[in-house]
């Protein structure tokens, strides 16, 4: 199933391969829980200590769970994850803080 926000996780990947392993900010493993209508569709684990995106459920430090337009806005740079979660439409399960730590990697996919 094709979602808007897939091209996201293909220039995550993408940026991914231009990342060095010895010189890394984040190192902490996230979870994309993709949804449609309220029902998980699609799982992304975006592991920053391997560097490595995969589509799977595997364990994670950080599990964000979104709406498919959300993580494409968010992805985009249409929406800072703050507003997301202001206005309930990102939900973080383990430590929230992460999700900060995140955002310039995210930013740079706009580059």
């Amino acid at each position: 199933m094709a979602l808007k926000s897939d091209p996201v996780f293909e220039r995550i990947a993408k940026r991914l391969e231009s990342i060095d392993p010895a010189n890394r900010q984040v190192q902490q493993i996230y979870k994309f829980r993709i949804q449609q209508n309220g029902k998980v569709v699609k799982t992304w684990v975006l592991d920053l200590k391997a560097v490595k995106l995969t589509e799977s459920d595997g364990p994670a430090e950080a599990t964000l769970t979104m709406e498919d337009d959300i993580m494409f806005a968010l992805g985009t740079g249409a929406m800072p994850a703050k507003e997301a979660l202001a206005q309930d439409k990102l939900d973080v399960e383990g430590q929230v803080e992460l999700i900060f730590l995140l955002e310039p990697f995210i930013a740079s996919l706009k580059k």
